[in-house]
């Protein structure tokens, strides 16, 4: 059932706490769907857990909700998605970091590929990882996911396989996308713009990850992680 008024908030939660949101959030609430005292929101953790909050305050820079229910939603998902994706340039990462959320990831592993060229230093690469769980955030509210995909990395690529589930990897001289397969956890690896380099490739082939390719189409590096989790979840018969 779609859920309105869906807003994330690190929990935990319990009822009768009361919480003051911050003025971005308290000024959409007030100013843009104008909601006023009594009127009722939706919270999620990020763990699946969903709350009720009644407007207590209604203040365009500091509403104040209260915790006045607690919905268990039954977890569906029979199996879990991951991408494994090469670091790309400004809102391109946003952008597929946004598809994949809405395509029901449940990991990211952020690459450090030989072609990202996207070298972030320490105080930068906090301030991007804020950015990107802010847009998966942002995701998980406009598409009703209760879960929060786990943002992880930057990692090197063997790090990348130690952690990954049932692999593939996307590449033209892969093999046909298989019309079915059984439900599992699985890891997509996704490459940069330039795309994986020889020896990444040489990589994936040592570590018996098999190749697909979408054809003769060769698709941008932010597009892939939709297009990827659409067919997975297609051939999985999206259970």
């Amino acid at each position: 059932m779609p859920r309105f008024n869906l807003f994330y908030l690190q929990g935990p939660h319990l009822l009768g706490t009361k919480i003051v949101l911050n003025p971005e959030r308290s000024n959409y609430l007030c100013r843009a769907l104008r909601l006023n005292i009594g009127d009722e929101i939706n919270i999620f953790d990020g763990s699946g857990k969903l709350f009720t909050a009644t407007i207590r305050q209604a203040n365009a820079r500091a509403t104040e909700v209260e915790i006045t229910a607690e919905e268990h939603p039954a977890d569906n998902r029979a199996y879990s998605l991951s991408i494994a994706i090469g670091l790309i340039k400004g809102s391109a990462m946003d952008r597929a970091l946004q598809q994949a959320t809405e395509l029901g990831v449940s990991k990211i592993l952020l690459i450090q590929a030989e072609r990202s060229n996207v070298p972030l230093k320490a105080d930068r690469l906090e301030n991007k990882r804020n950015h990107w769980e802010r847009i998966i955030s942002a995701s998980c509210e406009q598409c009703g996911q209760l879960y929060l995909p786990k943002l992880i990395g930057p990692l090197t690529l063997d790090e990348a396989i130690s952690q990954m589930d049932n692999g593939m990897v996307f590449s033209p001289s892969g093999a046909s996308f298989p019309t079915h397969m059984p439900a599992a956890n699985r890891t997509a690896f996704i490459g940069p713009e330039g795309g994986w380099s020889d020896s990444e490739l040489e990589l994936f082939q040592q570590n018996q990850i098999p190749a697909y390719k979408l054809g003769a189409t060769i698709l941008r590096a932010e597009t892939m992680p939709a297009v990827v989790l659409g067919l997975i979840q297609q051939a999985q018969g999206w259970q």
